[in-house]
């Protein structure tokens, strides 16, 4: 012991002696960190006068060039062009036109179709069906159907055919004074950076110039990966087919289906106007090598089509009349999978394209439209500051983390969860039973964007979970709880 305490005793005293020199290495040290705080916050804080004003711009330019009409592209210009700015839209089909998707419209998007006064039209035309009666079905066959409007004042989503809710939107943006430019296929982007102007370019050979490019071509989006934003293709996957009114057996509006053999993803049912069902699959990527277990994308196909048949459950609510159409299949690009940002210098990237899908539910369209009114909000600021650096489009990407990326994290971690312990989704679904609509409601809140995926820990929610997780764990473990989900031979 003798040594030891006489090593302390040295290393006190060194440290005496020399304390001068200690507290000038302590202040160097802060005088470093107080100096990258100070760089760090020139960076991110935009000059009050920027180098673009509004009177700078050509008069045969755009405040801003937003590539892809869908969902986010509209909003961005329904927003920006109300506002004053000059907005060129461009899709390179031309409206109506489909899209594949689960057609779910979450109630943050709803809120904003109400604001552009869309949803009135869409209310108007029968082209909406909002979902009072739906549940979801566990992977042990656990099942739970109620009525979520009761309990939350309001129905959590709507089902709208993307034919007609991209038609409304990008029609409505251009009502508000957006150039919507129909059958513009975008081959390419070049930014001179001395006039600070893009110069987009079309298969066509027809041109557009503008201060600011947004990319919102979708989870695919050639635009970003030829300008290097985006460096892999996407790995999620879903699949639609609509199924005619009157030839199924469906009674409710909407029931998320989780059988145990494609966790963490899930299939569905939403109904439409008229009765007429879609009926889609999603394969969720889960893990930083891609999919969980033995499934992939390959599988969808035959995952989506077994189904029909051979699942108890959709079997029974689809019935042996069912008139579904060809299966079609889309990409999911979840959770900002394959770019590292989604700004730039006189550049956002918003939507599908920038991977704003939730990567536990695989839905987009309400992030998209919450994305792409963040985007516009920012292009207004830019415009009225006159800079549009990256610490300018900065800003953006703090909005949508705020708004609806920071769930992104937990939403794969759960992902992750359902997919290694399924048990947790049969918990979930036995309480549900035995609390009815009033725990239904908080699911609902929480897959829907209306509370963030930290809602599930909270006191009252975990604990309440906790308990059922051990509860199911006891039935299925020790009182042999059937199995109910298994597929027909």
């Amino acid at each position: 012991m003798a040594p030891v305490a006489e090593n302390v005793q040295k290393v006190l005293e060194s440290v005496k002696e020399n304390k001068t020199t200690v507290a000038a290495v302590g202040l160097g040290g802060l005088a470093v960190a107080g100096a990258a705080l100070y760089i760090r916050r020139r960076q991110l804080t935009p000059p009050a006068v920027g180098k673009y004003p509004v009177g700078t711009l050509p008069a045969d330019a755009y405040d801003a060039v937003i590539v892809g009409a869908g969902p986010s592209g509209s909003v961005c210009a329904f927003y920006s062009a109300k506002a004053g700015a000059k907005v060129a839209l461009l899709d390179k089909a031309t409206f109506p036109r489909d899209k594949y998707c689960g057609d779910a419209v979450c109630t943050p998007a709803i809120r904003i179709l109400e604001d552009m006064g869309v949803l009135k039209e869409l209310m108007d035309n029968n082209e909406a069906h909002f979902a009072d009666a739906g549940g979801f079905v566990s992977p042990t066959g656990i099942s739970y159907v109620g009525a979520s409007k009761e309990k939350l004042g309001e129905a959590a989503c709507c089902a709208v055919k993307r034919i007609n809710l991209d038609n409304r939107i990008a029609k409505k943006a251009k009502q508000a004074g957006a150039d919507l430019k129909e059958g513009f296929e975008v081959t390419g982007a070049t930014f001179d950076k001395e006039a600070g102007l893009w110069t987009v370019t079309a298969a066509s050979g027809a041109t557009v110039r503008g201060r600011m490019l947004v990319c919102a071509d979708g989870a695919t989006s050639q635009l970003a990966t030829k300008l290097g934003y985006c460096t892999e293709a996407p790995r999620g996957v879903c699949s639609r087919a609509f199924v005619e009114g009157g030839t199924h057996n469906a009674n409710f509006d909407g029931v998320c289906f989780y059988p145990k053999w494609s966790l963490p993803g899930y299939a569905a049912l939403f109904k439409h106007p008229n009765d007429e069902l879609n009926y889609c699959y999603y394969l969720i990527p889960c893990g930083k090598a891609g999919y969980c277990g033995d499934v992939t994308e390959a599988d969808l196909a035959r995952l989506h089509n077994d189904a029909i048949t051979k699942d108890p459950f959709i079997s029974a609510a689809l019935g042996p009349n069912a008139k579904l159409e060809r299966m079609r299949a889309a990409s999911l690009r979840l959770g900002g999978q394959g770019l590292a940002t989604t700004h730039d210098d006189h550049l956002m990237i918003i939507g599908d394209a920038a991977g704003h899908i939730d990567p536990l539910t695989g839905e987009g369209i309400h992030t998209a439209m919450m994305g792409g009114q963040a985007a516009a909000d920012t292009l207004l600021d830019m415009r009225s500051t006159g800079d549009f650096s990256k610490a300018s489009t900065a800003v953006y990407q703090r909005r949508w983390m705020a708004q609806y990326g920071h769930d992104f994290g937990l939403s794969t971690k759960f992902a992750e969860l359902i997919y290694r312990y399924p048990i947790i989704m049969d918990a979930m679904a036995s309480e549900v039973q035995r609390k009815g609509d009033a725990f239904m409601s908080k699911w609902a809140e929480i897959m829907t964007n209306m509370q963030p995926k930290t809602y599930f820990f909270r006191p009252d929610v975990a604990a309440q979970l906790g308990f059922a997780i051990v509860r199911e764990v006891f039935e299925q473990k020790v009182l042999g709880k059937a199995d109910k989900y298994q597929l027909k031979a």
